[in-house]
């Protein structure tokens, strides 16, 4: 796995986020100043709801556009073999007593926690923040360690393959 190719697909990812929040935000505004939003009669709150909705547009497309910057002005880590887990990170794992050897891929990142990209294979990157559930079991642990992560209510065993 190249990680400086996850990583732009990553900026690419953010950017289509950041990009999509605009065209939402805009749709947003124009909802609320359109003239069908003045209000009829005192029940009528199509309009200060329409309001509300753009302010929470605004509000994601200034989270959005910080998550976009935060990748684009930084160039992908790359890790020793013998490093441990930290901000930056890719992070290969497998299922430990797995008859296939299904591997997961991990991007823990200081922002955009959540996040699912594509790559090749059908197989995705997760980006995951330091504070996440995910986050805090990899933090710290190297390659050839055994963590626990819960999936679907379940604990299951996986074993790090690889931190790049």
């Amino acid at each position: 796995m190249n990680k400086v190719v996850i990583y732009k697909l990553i900026v690419e990812a953010l950017k289509k986020r950041f990009d999509t929040a605009k065209w939402a935000a805009n749709q947003a505004y124009e909802a609320a100043t359109s003239e069908e939003s003045v209000a009829e009669n005192k029940y009528d709150t199509f309009g200060l709801e329409a309001s509300y909705l753009a302010h929470g547009q605004s509000q994601r497309v200034l989270e959005c556009e910080k998550d976009y910057l935060s990748f684009l002005n930084h160039d992908a880590m790359i890790f020793a073999e013998d490093d441990e887990v930290k901000t930056g990170a890719l992070v290969s794992v497998v299922e430990l007593n797995a008859t296939v050897g299904d591997v997961k891929w991990f991007y823990l990142s200081a922002c955009a926690g959540g996040l699912s990209v594509d790559i090749t294979g059908g197989k995705s990157v997760f980006l995951v923040t330091p504070s996440s559930p995910v986050g805090l079991t990899l933090i710290g642990k190297a390659e050839g360690d055994e963590v626990v992560l819960k999936q679907s209510g379940r604990e299951i065993a996986y074993e790090i393959v690889s931190v790049l």
